[in-house]
């Protein structure tokens, strides 16, 4: 009899679970059943009571644990053994998308909203989860629609922001981020990326945002020039297909070939006989990795303007990043010929010379450079560097070019890199050394200049120093000393 007691007891308990019997005990009462209340409370309690607690065991077992699947498992046991407690799905989902798991935190967050319990972070969540295994789609449809919930996080603008401009859409995504910049006004990052978009559309408050962004953080500042430059000369000029080219031009320079490829196409559905609108076109297509890689489009424009002197270098940069160095070098002699005042061409064709192994023709085109742009440091550093990496003419060339750009830099901890580096490969050792140190203390995290003294204290036979400095220079990010470390240092 007791054992078959037992048996019955074991039965009740794997079929009721803690809800069913509460449904149960709460069922309308019938005389024969008020009979046996007392008894099936006390079951109720034998089964509920140990499930139960064995739930907030679970949770302090979460907290406790060392790793994010381990405390992932046990919120969800938690949750599956406190039914008033669904919010500790979404706790599983968390611990699961700090662990990359994100199918499993995926379906957690999933039983989270089934049961009404994801929290304004948890939406967010759950859409980074589809983003980050690249289902875009459904990432967008959970963060608009989390966007319908009550006090939703204003975080949720930039991502769909960077969604629907990564989609093709950037006035969509300028609409989005506007209303993030008014919830986060202070995120320079923000109003830099907002600014880049409504060059699209309103270029006027495009240049407010930009200089928003560089006032917040002078990091901006440089793109944030180049844009403005952009700006002024495009307000100069009276062709709205003229003026789109020059704004994508300005967007190129900043490496925004996505928005800049948008601004080509407004240029030359504009005007369609615009042959440098055709080419920026092309340049774009080639950045973005896009199919024929701008081919057509630079050919157009060849046919629409073959004296075009930025229609030549385009191609010529076309063909040098395809590996034809020999038809790179005829579009950019063609360029110089046709515009021979910019020293622009005269680099891309000491280039192009370099790479066909003409070294001596190389040189005279550097030259060339820095004689239409004596005042320029930056062709100096070009024409230093050239020497410098093929090892010709360091002596009579090379230095001089580098003190040239200490001269036109006012010694900043780039230029004296550059010159410390020549003298050390003209084997002038000590005046070397000084001009790498003064690098350094202008800017210790200059790795090249850490690579550069490493370099010349192995030329010199000292090792402790040339160990630390090549250190410093690989932590920095310097490849090449990390190379060197391996190679030298094993």
């Amino acid at each position: 009899m007791q054992e078959n007691e037992n048996k019955a007891s074991g039965q009740v308990r794997r079929v009721l679970n803690p809800e069913a019997v509460l449904t149960f005990i709460i069922a309308p009462m019938t005389r024969k059943t008020v009979g046996v209340f007392p008894v099936l409370v006390l079951l109720a309690l034998a089964i509920v009571v140990p499930f139960v607690s064995s739930g907030y065991a679970e949770l302090r077992k979460a907290s406790a644990s060392e790793s994010y699947v381990e405390a992932a498992g046990h919120y969800h046991n938690a949750a599956w053994r406190i039914p008033w407690r669904a919010d500790l799905y979404e706790l599983s989902g968390h611990a699961y998308y700090h662990a990359k798991e994100y199918s499993q935190a995926e379906a957690a967050y999933q039983k989270a909203f089934s049961r009404q319990a994801l929290s304004p972070e948890g939406w967010m969540a759950w859409g980074d989860v589809y983003y980050l295994n690249d289902n875009l789609q459904r990432a967008t449809e959970i963060w608009e629609q989390a966007l319908e919930q009550e006090n939703p996080s204003a975080q949720l603008y930039s991502r769909l922001a960077e969604i629907y401009q990564s989609n093709g859409e950037p006035s969509k995504a300028a609409d989005y981020l506007q209303k993030y910049v008014a919830a986060y006004p202070e995120d320079a990052g923000a109003h830099y990326r907002l600014g880049l978009l409504l060059m699209l559309s309103d270029p006027n408050r495009a240049s407010e945002e930009l200089i928003d962004a560089s006032q917040r953080n002078p990091q901006f500042d440089p793109a944030v020039q180049t844009l403005r430059t952009a700006f002024n000369q495009a307000s100069l000029n009276d062709s709205t297909s003229e003026r789109f080219v020059i704004l994508g031009r300005g967007l190129g320079l900043v490496n925004e070939w996505q928005l800049a490829r948008s601004l080509f196409e407004s240029a030359v559905e504009a005007d369609e006989k615009n042959a440098e609108a055709w080419a920026w076109l092309g340049e774009a297509n080639q950045q973005m990795g896009l199919p024929e890689g701008g081919s057509q489009e630079l050919e157009q424009a060849l046919r629409l303007d073959p004296n075009s002197s930025a229609v030549r270098g385009l191609r010529g940069l076309y063909f040098q990043r395809a590996g034809n160095f020999r038809q790179a070098l005829a579009e950019f002699q063609s360029a110089a010929t046709l515009e021979p005042e910019n020293p622009t061409w005269f680099i891309s064709m000491g280039e192009a010379h370099a790479k066909l192994g003409d070294l001596i023709r190389a040189l005279e085109s550097y030259q060339a450079a820095t004689t239409l742009a004596s005042e320029d440091a930056e062709y100096w550093r070009l024409l230093a560097i050239f020497c410098a990496q093929n090892n010709i003419n360091i002596t009579n060339v090379g230095v001089p070019a580098a003190q040239k750009v200490v001269l036109l830099s006012k010694a900043d901890t780039t230029s004296l890199d550059l010159l410390g580096w020549l003298l050390a490969l003209d084997t002038r050792y000590a005046e070397a050394e000084r001009m790498l140190v003064r690098a350094l203390e202008l800017d210790p995290q200059n790795a090249s200049a850490h690579l550069h003294l490493g370099m010349l204290y192995m030329q010199t036979d000292e090792r402790a120093l040339a160990y630390d400095h090549f250190v410093q220079a690989r932590d920095l990010g310097a490849e090449e000393a990390g190379i060197v470390l391996k190679q030298y240092f094993p």
